[in-house]
């Protein structure tokens, strides 16, 4: 059965899957996961694979979405990162992190104000927002 959060969940990972296409980039992989953990998006920008965390609100009553991408969370998509780079025979790849943040209150016409944060964190968990 399908929450209401992991519903909101799904439409924020597809609307961030539009705006991305819609921005040039070539979507590889939604939802890869591994024991590891999972990663929202993997993404080819350019030459560069970009690993995509989306995260999505209704309000900003408890911050903005792209607040609760913890180091934790940061640490876990690099390990998962790293793991399919391996796998996939990519471990010279330019790569980079980004956090898609998706709200839908107070969005025109039900259309989320959606906002692309390129670089959020480096491979060392270091968050830039």
């Amino acid at each position: 059965m399908t929450t209401g959060r992991s519903a909101l969940g799904a439409e924020g990972e597809h609307a961030a899957k539009a705006y991305l296409q819609a921005k040039g980039f070539r979507i590889l992989h939604e939802n890869y996961a591994t024991p590891l953990g999972e990663i929202d998006l993997i993404a080819q920008d350019g030459g560069v694979v970009v690993f995509v965390e989306v995260k999505t609100r209704t309000s900003g009553e408890f911050g903005p979405p792209q607040a609760s991408v913890t180091r934790r969370k940061q640490h876990q998509i690099v390990k998962v990162a790293e793991l399919f780079l391996q796998r996939h025979r990519l471990s010279r790849a330019a790569c980079r992190f980004d956090v898609v943040a998706v709200t839908f209150a107070g969005s025109q016409a039900g259309r989320p104000e959606i906002l692309l944060i390129r670089d959020a964190f480096g491979s060392e968990g270091t968050a830039l927002f």
